[in-house]
């Protein structure tokens, strides 16, 4: 079965392989604005944005000038949703190696 999940799982990330161009593109572009903003290492910046992006923050970069937070502020709600659609897509493949096996699903519920 984890075979199974984990064909699954790829499938769905290469069918949003555009759209997870996009989030690295964001995530890329607001460490850029956030080095630029805090005249911080691009290295460092970009190493942050992704930190922040998807939701660890291990607080050892942190923004200080009023641009770079507010790109930060942007780039922890896209985070979210970042986050969002990765379980999503998870959660979309065993949905399809248990339908697969032909495991009922129960109902949504209101």
């Amino acid at each position: 079965m984890f075979r199974e999940f984990i064909a699954a799982h790829l499938g769905l990330l290469y069918e949003l392989s555009g759209v997870i161009l996009v989030f690295v593109a964001v995530i890329a572009v607001s460490g850029a604005l956030i080095s630029r903003f805090d005249r911080i290492p691009l290295e460092d910046s970009i190493y942050f944005a992704f930190i922040t992006a998807f939701t660890v923050g291990f607080g050892d970069v942190a923004p200080r000038s009023r641009g770079a937070r507010v790109v930060t502020v942007f780039l922890a709600f896209f985070g979210i949703i970042l986050v969002g659609v990765a379980v999503a897509v998870a959660v979309h493949a065993l949905d399809i190696v248990l339908a697969a096996r032909g495991v009922e699903q129960p109902p949504p519920s209101p």
